[in-house]
């Protein structure tokens, strides 16, 4: 990179000007606090100069970590720990960044996402019939007949769904999402004929709650609101509490939405992403002194210290989200047509791990790989303890 005006030898001087280190003229930087070595007044040009140049050294090195990581198991690991420290970012604080970027890009793309629905149903009704509306909430599709008091949902004809599909751009897409949330329908629907939900006609009132214990008083409790709300579309839950002859307390109207919370995550198991995602980092960033606490028992007879291990842990734990990253960005682009997750998880990441392990530690094949079980098989009891966790304060809090 060609250097800055500031930086030439005719403006260096024989002391640094922020710490007062004696220096020569040879010293571009100050060899105590780092600073540049220049007696040069600042200038416009300088400032803006200095600013992009040290941009591009920064990106420089985050690009280098990316592409090491991403492709080089294991090598960004020892090269930091060997002292090359300089080239590459801070593990701590880049599993912090790429953690920001990945959940603020899942928000982002939800926000979208939401205010897509609403555009795309409002071009469908723009010129559609004057009895019906096409309703889109999280992607599903309906039809609400506006003539009847109460407004009920309809599922699209093949002749609505023809001319839907015959609009300009996204037309047949919406027609193939209204299709498999049809489809949807009808399985949900024969399962319910299946297993007929409990029966609702018993009534459950107010005093024989407060008669029962505890925990038999929240079990009886959330089961006779579950069988309220599946005969009743009420989701307000002062509503729902007046019909049922309930206190409209806080404790009521919290079983109450938390049931109906259960319900969406027994109709629509996708919202648990929504309830884990949020702390699924503050989980890693707990767990990985655990993992690394594992593995330094696993290597106790190797030359590695625990800060060693843990950035080890690190950089592997950023892999996953940098490559999360990338999965979205492709599905996006995509329109959900390909989806890498699960190819993933079950393939891709247990092999980097592996090969993490045997480029860091430098084991032979076999050794590693019986680590590498291990290692996995504590992981998976980790991650299961901490997923439920995670889903009983996320249902908690939701």
């Amino acid at each position: 990179m060609k250097p800055t005006t500031r930086s030439l030898t005719k403006y260096r001087g024989e002391e640094c000007l922020n710490c007062g280190t004696p220096l020569d003229v040879e010293d571009k930087y100050c060899h105590q606090c780092g600073q540049l070595n220049s007696k040069k007044q600042l200038a416009l040009k300088d400032f803006f100069g200095e600013f992009f140049s040290n941009i591009f050294s920064y990106d420089s090195r985050i690009w280098r970590t990316i592409k090491h990581l991403l492709f080089k198991p294991g090598f960004v690991s020892k090269r930091f720990i060997n002292g090359k420290r300089f080239s590459y970012a801070n593990p701590f604080r880049f599993f912090l960044s790429v953690c920001i970027v990945f959940f603020l890009m899942i928000q982002t793309i939800e926000f979208i996402e939401k205010y897509t629905d609403h555009e795309v149903a409002k071009v469908l009704n723009k010129n559609g019939d004057q009895g019906s509306n096409i309703e889109v909430d999280n992607g599903v599709f309906s039809i609400s007949v506006k003539n009847q008091k109460k407004k009920e949902k309809e599922t699209p004809s093949d002749k609505e769904l023809k001319e839907i599909e015959n609009e300009p751009y996204i037309g047949k897409y919406i027609a193939e999402k209204i299709r498999e949330d049809q489809l949807k329908k009808i399985k949900e629907d024969s399962l319910k004929a299946i297993n007929p939900t409990k029966d609702s006609s018993v009534v459950v009132t107010q005093k024989y709650l407060d008669s029962l214990g505890y925990i038999k008083r929240l079990y009886k409790q959330l089961e006779y609101y579950e069988s309220f709300t599946a005969k009743n579309e009420i989701t307000d839950p002062e509503t729902a509490l007046a019909k049922m002859d309930h206190n409209n307390t806080r404790w009521n109207q919290a079983v109450f939405e938390k049931t109906l919370l259960l319900k969406s995550i027994s109709d629509n198991p996708s919202v648990l992403v929504d309830i884990i995602l949020p702390k699924l980092p503050l989980f890693l960033f707990l767990f990985t002194p655990v993992l690394t606490l594992f593995l330094w028992l696993l290597y106790v007879r190797r030359d590695f210290t625990y800060m060693e291990h843990l950035i080890f842990a690190f950089n592997v734990f950023t892999f996953v989200f940098l490559s999360m990253i990338i999965i979205t960005v492709v599905e996006l682009i995509s329109f959900d047509y390909v989806n890498l997750a699960s190819f993933f998880f079950l393939f891709i990441g247990p092999f980097y791990l592996y090969k993490a392990m045997r480029n860091f530690y430098n084991q032979k094949r076999f050794k590693t790989i019986l680590k590498f079980l291990l290692v996995s098989f504590i992981f998976v009891i980790g991650l299961i303890i901490g997923i439920s966790l995670l889903l009983l304060v996320g249902i908690a809090l939701y």
